[in-house]
């Protein structure tokens, strides 16, 4: 048999000996992390040979199961018998270390709830998330896109993610949460600390930095629930919405207001910021796909889908058994830690004929970034609309714009989270 060769994140190749991958074990622990600098490289090598080999693998570093078959994702992302609450892992699981479970100060978001508790709060959540709701925001966001590229400069090369994939959606959900402009550098700084949760092998420079992180917006968050409801001031921002909520004569308590508060800021934040750099990179390193899209504005939508099954900005999800069963034909005990690898699903080719293809006219679209069943992104319509208004704006005011040949990208090392440090591009 020949070497096959496997197609990365970037558009390249890479020639593989499949008689080297007989012999050498399966890529485990941190090495299918952000954290290994050939999984950043040539992600979907390393996911190819986990799903062929091992497509429930137990990992030999921490204790979780990881699946990487996307008809085992969507099984799991679906099944309701599963818990979403990482304290219902067993001691030393993979989840309770990456969300400190064990930690005195530790309470889920809405994220990591399970029924009712789960259903209640999303349920009064879900109101200020409507379609409706979102589409309103378009003038908004495109009025704070339109702010952002009039200060980057037309003449000379610039670093993408700094000067808009990062600022663009903190400026629009801080303004969507109802905070002062002048607290957005703030809230910049608060969400690059926060994302530290990710990485299980935090430094103590880290562990400390995610700490200040989540003091910083919860005090924040908490002061400005306290003087809202003691001044019964009602506001028509999220905030404000989230606090009238009601249902069924059950309002949000003040807790849950501000822990939905660091939930929206994080996960409407950094991941929005990810889709918006990897869409970018995307067109940019396939200028077909990108003429295509200039030519016909109207497959903005469907390229946005198209770059979240290709490059996901969110890695993977989490799941814990709460009996013994199984899972992908697997006996599991009660607590397993399961980590179903959305990005590794979204290129399975018994869901894609093509998966490591970027084709913005794709027919099949489907893909798992997002997660999916209860626990599916409140905020998917919100994300998809600020990386449409984004990508059109700023490929509409730089036509010329290309990757800066002598300086690489730099992709993250954040674990579960997908995207990039720099980026930098030329309009001339």
């Amino acid at each position: 048999m020949g070497s096959p060769r496997t197609r990365t994140s970037d558009g390249n190749h890479r020639e593989t000996s499949s008689d080297d991958a007989a012999e050498r074990p399966v890529a485990s622990g941190t090495e299918i992390s952000a954290l290994n600098p050939e999984f950043r490289k040539w992600p979907h090598e390393i996911l190819d040979d986990l799903r062929l080999r091992e497509p429930v693998h137990r990992d030999r570093m921490f204790d979780r199961v990881v699946l990487t078959r996307a008809v085992d994702v969507e099984a799991v992302l679906n099944d309701r018998t599963l818990s979403s609450d990482p304290r219902k892992s067993r001691n030393g699981s993979f989840t309770r270390k990456l969300f400190n479970v064990d930690d005195e100060d530790y309470r889920p978001t809405m994220l990591h709830m399970d029924d009712p508790d789960h259903k209640r709060l999303r349920g009064l959540v879900t109101k200020a998330f409507s379609q409706r709701s979102i589409h309103a925001l378009r003038p908004r966001v495109a009025a704070v896109t339109e702010s952002l590229l009039k200060d980057i400069p037309v003449d000379r090369p610039f670093d993408l993610m700094e000067l808009f994939a990062r600022p663009l959606p903190t400026v629009v959900i801080a303004e969507i949460l109802g905070a002062d402009p002048a607290r957005h550098n703030d809230f910049k700084n608060w969400s690059e600390g926060q994302i530290l949760m990710f990485n299980p092998a935090r430094s103590e420079e880290q562990e400390q930095k995610l700490r200040w992180a989540v003091t910083e917006m919860r005090a924040f968050f908490q002061g400005e629930v306290e003087r809202r409801i003691q001044a019964g001031e009602h506001r028509d921002d999220l905030l404000g919405q989230l606090i009238a909520a009601e249902q069924d004569g059950e309002k949000l308590t003040e807790r849950e207001l501000v822990g939905t508060c660091l939930l929206i800021l994080a996960a409407g934040n950094v991941t929005t910021t990810d889709l918006i750099g990897n869409g970018i990179y995307a067109l940019l390193t396939h200028r077909e796909q990108l003429d295509a899209l200039r030519a016909d504005p109207s497959l903005y939508p469907a390229a946005v889908e198209e770059i979240l099954r290709y490059d996901s900005p969110v890695v993977q999800a989490s799941r814990q058994t709460v009996s013994e069963r199984e899972v992908g034909g697997c006996p599991m005990a009660k607590g397993q830690a399961l980590t179903p690898i959305l990005a590794a699903a979204n290129h399975d080719p018994e869901l894609h004929s093509d998966p490591h293809t970027f084709d913005i006219r794709r027919m099949n679209q489907r893909h798992f970034s997002f997660g999916g069943g209860a626990h599916f992104c409140l905020g998917a319509p919100l994300a998809r609309l600020e990386t449409q208004v984004a990508l059109s704006m700023l490929l509409e005011r730089f036509p010329r714009l290309r990757l800066m040949p002598d300086i690489l990208p730099v992709r993250k090392a954040t674990p579960s989270l997908n995207g990039f440090e720099t980026l930098w591009v030329d309009p001339t």
